[in-house]
């Protein structure tokens, strides 16, 4: 479909609870196909997941990557893409994990934030069809984040600690890099 400008703070809707999907319409599908288009686009960063308010429309539509390397050449990296509408976290797992995130609708910062290391996810797709979705890792991480947006919760606001720069950010991951 098209590139959207990604919305970033302070922009209100960001802060607001997005609207529940009530339809699969062609507007629906048009808003998704929108959502791939521009995280698949996404660069410098690159995007992992990207929610319907951030590119200013009001709906619980999400698209989160599920990236793998590829099994011929591993320092290829691919994703699946899946498009998830009225997304709900319906179980996690006790242990968490705290690691790095970033946000396209939030530019220059950077945080560590504890998530659920494993959970399972309802919603539907295009189609209408319920899924049923068990994510571990760094797509769980990506999913909790997304439907974070759709309840106008932002990283930042789960931050431990600071948030830091990109620049300090790269530094860190260079660090570790070495290590």
């Amino acid at each position: 479909m098209a590139v959207k400008a990604v919305i970033t703070v302070p922009n209100s809707i960001l802060n607001k609870k997005a609207q529940k999907v009530s339809n699969i319409t062609s507007d629906v599908k048009n808003t998704a196909k929108d959502l791939l288009d521009t995280v698949k686009l996404a660069k410098d960063p690159e995007g992992a997941g990207l929610a319907a308010p951030q590119i200013g429309i009001s709906q619980r539509i999400i698209v989160v990557r599920n990236f793998f390397e590829d099994p011929i050449n591993p320092q290829e990296i691919h994703s699946d893409d899946i498009i998830l509408i009225n997304p709900k976290i319906t179980s996690s797992s006790s242990e968490t994990e705290t690691d790095w995130e970033g946000c396209l609708s939030v530019p220059d910062k950077y945080g560590l934030v504890e998530r659920f290391k494993k959970i399972k996810v309802t919603a539907k797709d295009l189609n209408g069809s319920n899924l049923k979705i068990k994510a571990e890792g760094f797509f769980a991480r990506t999913i909790q984040h997304e439907v974070d947006h759709l309840n106008g919760i932002l990283f930042t606001s789960k931050v431990i600690g600071n948030t830091i720069s990109q620049k300090e950010f790269d530094e860190i991951i260079e660090k570790e890099s070495l290590v």
